[in-house]
Order: C-alpha cells, then structure tokens, then sequence
C-alpha cells in the first residue's frame, strides 16, 4: 500500500514543480540542436512524403515555414527527453502508489513510448507517403494538374502523429489498467470517463481553429480506444460488489459494504446480508490493494470488517481511507 499519506501536500507540490521545472529546461536544451539541424530533418521528411515522379510542391505560405521549424524542434526535443519524464514521474508517485498501481504505472511509462514510435515510423514513413501517393495518382487520372502546399503537407502529417500520441498513450493506459487488474466490467465507466474526458479536452484544444474537426477527430480516438481495451472493459470482476443502502435520520442514503477479512484461523463464516470475502487481507498487501480499489471505484460510506482481530492492519487501512468519504467500521 502506498506509503507517504502522511507527507505534507507542500511537499508534494514543491517537488512536483521542482521535476516539472527540470524536465522544462532540459525540454528547451535539447530542442536548440534540433532547431540548428531542423532544415535538413524537414527536407527529408518532405522527401519521403513527395507523393509527386516531378516536383509538385510549393511554399504558399513563407511565413509558416518558420513556424513549422520551432514547432517541429519543440516535438523533436519533447521526443528525445521522453526517457528522463518517465523516470521523474516514476520517482514523483513511486512513495504514493500501491503494489498494483505501481505495476499498472511503469507498464504504462514502458509501453507507451514504444508503441508510439512503432505507430509513428509506420505512419511517416509508410502509411502517409502510400496514402499521398494514391491520392495524386487519382487527380492525374482525372486530368488535373497537381499542385500541393507543403505546410499543408506536414501539418497533415503532423496532426495524425499527435493524434496516435493521444491515442497510444490513452490505450497504454487502458490496457495497462487491465492487465494489472485495475480494469474491469465493474470500474469500466469509471476509466471511461477519466480517460476519455482527457482525450476529447486535448483534441478539441490541439484542433480549436476546427471544433467539427476536434469533435471528429476525438470520436475516432475514443472508438480506436474503447476498440483496442474491449477485452479488459468487458472482463468479469475479481469480486462481486453488493452494497447495502439505506437512509439516514436526514433522509439521505447510505451505503455500507460488509467485507469479511478471514484473518481468524476459524472457518470463515458468511453473513445473511451482502457481503464480499477477501481472505487473509491482513497479511497479504495485493489483497489490501484489492480493497483500496473497491473503495476508489465504489465510494461507499461505511466499511464494515467482519472476523478481523488484526489491529495493526486496522489502524494502518484507517489511516490511508481518512482521505476518502468511507468510516471503517470493526465487528
């Protein structure tokens, strides 16, 4: 379980901006070589993306071009430091994170980036100039004399590149939640609405000039998501969650969730009311995770332990749930 719910949130964010004012400067350091180096990168990629046998392509736009230059060095440099964001986010959460959480994280900072730039070298270098290519094949066909912008051609390029960057990195998320044990039928909503709440903000201010485009675009990116991590939202749960409810001297509803721990060396005994059993949590921290979840996930207002004698467990499982809404409760 996750072992610094007790440091001052003053230290979290000085820490936070510390890494985040690193990772900024060193973000700006690398991206310098890119931009003395950048004329020959986008020469190449032009190359690669020239769908035409004689040159077909034009500069319309002169002043874009400078743009085009900071822009692509800012991505380059943001590409190259992807190893040292991974490693300060990991050092950042490590001490916050439970045994699961931890696993689901470094698959995800792991994952991620790989799968990405597979994604972006198939893209660039092959599903782009193919797709240019039949594009200018069927104007010729057709008569017409082919004269393409080459802002156009590399911003097209460029927004499909940072649309798989939302999309793998959302997916990685996903799958790695699933694989992890983190994901399932029972939470899926809850992963949906986080993840894909992120995803369609992200689109809509990357495409602000377009919103239909933006609306578009984070339609695909959530399908291609909820397509490609349909195994894990459609997988049973480990526990079944039945919660009881009922209605305070307000009127207001409450809800408890009765877990038997199983601690004792007695036969566990079950309950003639909702219940879930979770056998030796007290000694066992994966169990103790899969409780947390359930607490995350279901936000109830009563935890009720059931043949639980272990005192060090309760007090310590008090302490990390004094954050949340529920009040455990020991019979």
């Amino acid at each position: 379980m996750g072992t610094d719910s007790n440091i001052r949130l003053q230290s979290h964010t000085d820490e936070l901006f510390a890494r985040c004012g690193l990772l900024i400067f060193s973000w700006i350091i690398v991206s310098i070589p890119w931009l003395y180096n950048i004329d020959s990168v986008l020469e190449y990629l032009v190359v690669k993306l020239d769908p035409c046998e004689v040159e077909c392509l034009n500069l319309y736009q002169p002043e874009k071009w400078s743009e085009l230059r900071w822009l692509a060095s800012a991505i380059l440099g943001f590409a190259t430091i992807m190893p040292l964001i991974s490693q300060q986010f990991w050092s950042f959460s490590k001490p916050g994170l439970t045994n699961s959480e931890r696993k689901l994280f470094k698959m995800s900072i792991l994952l991620a980036p790989l799968i990405f730039l597979l994604a972006a070298y198939l893209t660039m270098f092959i599903v782009l100039p193919n797709l240019f290519s039949l594009g200018h094949s069927i104007q010729s066909e057709l008569g017409f004399v082919a004269k393409y912008d080459v802002i156009n051609l590399i911003s097209f390029s460029t927004a499909i590149i940072w649309l798989e960057i939302i999309v793998v990195f959302a997916t990685s998320i996903m799958i790695s939640s699933g694989l992890t044990g983190n994901l399932d039928s029972s939470n899926a909503n809850w992963w949906r609405i986080r993840v894909y709440g992120i995803v369609t903000m992200i689109t809509l201010l990357s495409f602000y000039e377009r919103t239909t485009n933006g609306l578009l675009m984070a339609l695909i990116s959530i399908l291609l998501i909820e397509a490609l991590s349909r195994p894990w939202t459609t997988k049973l749960p480990k526990y079944h969650i039945q919660m009881e409810t009922k209605f305070d001297s307000h009127g207001e509803i409450l809800t408890s969730l009765n877990v038997i721990c199983g601690c004792q060396k007695q036969p566990i005994q079950t309950l003639n009311k909702s219940h879930i059993v979770i056998e030796n949590i007290c000694n066992q921290e994966d169990k103790q995770d899969d409780l947390l979840r359930i607490l995350m996930f279901n936000e109830p207002n009563n935890v009720i332990l059931h043949q639980c004698n272990n005192k060090l467990f309760i007090k310590k499982f008090e302490s990390l749930v004094s954050s949340t809404k529920s009040k455990i409760i020991v019979k």
